[in-house]
């Protein structure tokens, strides 16, 4: 995953580096020193997971979250505050932030959440590949319907030309007609 820190701190932005870095060292941390510059890389870059202080100088971490969210809504972010308050939190959940958690920062529980985001993305994956498959199964199994359909039309065709041959019709044009339903019966088949 591609994880953005965001923190006017650089104390905090230290321990995110370093402690996620050892924790999840497959996974790409950068870091941001504001709402700002988190904003110019969120533009330049692809991200998985924003985890951002709540308030910093400038943009604040709902700025953050709002401008994220806007350009891509799939990026997850994570709220992260000294300054906890419920109002604070429901604003963060409602503008669509995966998380919230308080300072100070608890590197475990933000690894264990990151792993949650991670396992969500890979069941999203999967449901995904899944619906696809779906849908190919169905379009070819509509394929197979449409054939089997013209081939009915075909041997329905056959056997009517042949009973119409049969009534009052001499023996040749019967044969004629007879054969040309046999042709039709296996060329469908």
């Amino acid at each position: 995953m591609k994880i953005l820190c965001v923190d006017d701190d650089p104390v905090a932005r230290a321990i995110y580096t370093r402690g996620l870095g050892e924790a999840l060292s497959d996974d790409e941390i950068s870091e941001a020193a504001s709402g700002d510059q988190a904003i110019g890389y969120l533009e330049d870059n692809v991200v998985d997971v924003v985890i951002t202080d709540l308030s910093m100088p400038g943009l604040s971490g709902l700025d953050v979250l709002r401008e994220a969210k806007e350009k891509d809504p799939s990026i997850e972010v994570i709220m992260v505050t000294g300054k906890a308050s419920i109002a604070s939190a429901v604003e963060a959940m409602h503008g669509g932030a995966r998380d919230y958690i308080e300072k100070p920062i608890d590197i475990p529980l933000l690894r264990e959440k990151l792993e949650n985001i991670r396992e969500f993305h890979r069941r999203s994956r999967e449901a995904e590949d899944l619906r696809a498959a779906k849908e190919v199964y169905e379009e070819q199994a509509s394929r197979e319907v449409r054939l089997l359909e013209l081939r009915l039309q075909k041997m329905e065709s056959a056997v009517a030309d042949a009973l119409d041959a049969i009534e009052g019709k001499d023996e040749t044009e019967l044969e004629d007609r007879l054969q040309r339903a046999v042709d039709i019966l296996k060329a469908a088949s």
